[in-house]
């Protein structure tokens, strides 16, 4: 545990409210110690029973969460509820209303937190699981996540929730048979919500039918009839909830964690494949504790008996513009002057090496409308390279030069850890070699120690989506070209 945790964890563990919400705070805004929180808080999970509920706008959730709220209080329980409302997409943020309509929660022994989606599919918020583990490792006896509004394909809760509630409004009506393969799919308990309303028992009809034709399970999910706004039929729910409870034990989404869904391999995958290098940002700022949250994920990269040898210095507004202003002078009065350290490129190219590099150089400068030959526009382009291609962010990686090649990979590893991190972020990087053969004019700018090597630069920022330069796209050779196969049938 980061020594600078402790004190947190420990008053977390001890249920102290405020320590509770600045935890979930720093999860939220991907402060630079969430990491080592989401890190420490991990021996300390699966105590609360996550009940996750989920359905149809106007299904009356948030009221029938306050329901179950009041039951669970009175039966001597500490609850904590996360409810997620929907973002502004002009503001980013969230009425939260969900906090408004619980009216229970102003006991003691209850902690209610909104949180908007920000824009996160699946019927959640990104920092949804994290402010879950934080009420559990606090002590909480049950943990309720409302999601937003769901449609059949925002299914995300099941993978955080230890018992999935399906709320649905009555009239559903013929509509079963056209969500029956979405979000109804994911329930342990389904509920008509507003039994009161005429439409209600066909709901019930409907719903029971649909669940009669599954094939056998270990648990039959049973259709339930609340009316929350008088408390019918919800102390009969909170019965279901806890027998679901002791039938899966306590602690399934941990458990279920073990192997990603669906949803997390899709996001992983996208933020390796959708990465690129781009060569023109726009000049909208990111801020500090972005980077700092990027660069935090991105320490837990393998190295070889943990020796993590990355070093990196980050520059943005005037930082930046001077060590770029000194890098360009170099180049313009010291041509030939400056080269790396270390060899990147061999000294021959040969096949099928020196195709692929060819074909990067004839695309962008083709996109770039530079012809053959045009070597005063091809320098010119390169020397981008230093003024790190416009974004706000520059970062210049080093490294102790006693360290041997092993080091070296475990670098690589960190470095694609930035980048996929960034991409996560909605982010676009470019890692720029070229920062290396001025070694000694950064050293001189950043005050670099002796000691340290220049690896590589990389700039930070939003892509300028309507820069040419910017449709580069390189192409990747086949599995079966890389990679053999042996001892598969």
């Amino acid at each position: 545990m980061n020594a600078a945790c402790a004190p947190r964890i420990e008053a977390i563990l001890a249920g102290d409210r405020r320590a509770v919400a600045r935890a979930i705070t720093a999860l939220e805004n991907d402060a630079p110690e969430a990491v080592d929180l989401v890190a420490a808080l991990g021996p300390h999970l699966g105590r609360a029973h996550v009940v996750g509920i989920t359905g149809a706008p106007g299904a009356g959730k948030s009221t029938l969460v306050n329901a179950l709220l009041g039951v669970w209080l009175g039966q001597g329980k500490r609850v904590g509820v996360v409810a997620v409302d929907p973002s502004s997409p002009v503001t980013g943020g969230a009425v939260l209303g969900d906090r408004i309509r619980m009216t229970e929660g102003g006991a003691e022994r209850a902690f209610i937190r909104s949180l908007a989606s920000r824009g996160h599919l699946g019927g959640l918020s990104r920092a949804t699981r994290g402010a879950v583990d934080v009420l559990d490792a606090a002590g909480f006896d049950t943990v309720i996540v409302e999601t937003v509004g769901a449609g059949q394909s925002e299914v995300e809760v099941r993978g955080v929730a230890d018992t999935t509630v399906v709320v649905c409004p009555p009239g559903l009506g013929d509509d079963v048979q056209a969500i029956k393969a979405g979000i109804l799919e994911v329930a342990h308990l389904l509920v008509v919500n507003k039994g009161d309303s005429p439409l209600a028992e066909r709901a019930v009809r409907d719903l029971s039918e649909m669940i009669a034709i599954r094939p056998p399970a270990s648990w039959r999910v049973p259709v339930m009839k609340t009316t929350a706004t008088t408390g019918d039929g919800v102390e009969a729910l909170a019965a279901q909830i806890a027998a679901h409870s002791a039938h899966v034990g306590q602690g399934r989404r941990l458990r279920a964690h073990d192997a990603p869904g669906a949803d997390a391999v899709a996001a992983v995958d996208g933020a390796i494949t959708s990465r690129r290098a781009v060569r023109r940002f726009l000049p909208a700022p990111v801020a500090r504790e972005t980077v700092e949250a990027i660069l935090a994920v991105a320490s837990r990269a393998p190295s070889g008996t943990n020796t993590q040898p990355w070093k990196v210095h980050v520059v943005a507004g005037g930082a930046k513009a001077a060590l770029s202003a000194a890098i360009l002078d170099a180049l313009r009065d010291e041509p030939g002057a400056h080269v790396e350290e270390y060899a990147y490129y061999p000294s021959e190219w040969v096949e099928p090496y020196r195709s692929r590099r060819r074909a990067i150089g004839t695309g962008l400068y083709g996109l770039l409308g530079i012809a053959k030959g045009d070597t005063a526009r091809m320098r010119a382009q390169f020397a981008r390279n230093y003024v790190f291609f416009d974004a706000p962010v520059g970062l210049v990686f080093t490294i102790d030069r006693r360290l041997e090649r092993g080091s070296w990979l475990d670098y690589g590893m960190f470095l694609q850890s930035v980048m996929v991190a960034a991409r996560a972020r909605g982010l676009d990087t470019c890692p720029q070699q070229a920062f290396a053969r001025f070694h000694r004019v950064i050293g001189r700018e950043l005050a670099l120690p002796p000691g340290e090597m220049v690896v590589v630069g990389m700039a930070l920022g939003h892509a300028d989506p309507d820069a040419p330069e910017n449709r580069l796209a390189t192409t990747r050779e086949p599995v079966a070209a890389f990679a053999a196969f042996r001892g598969f049938e």
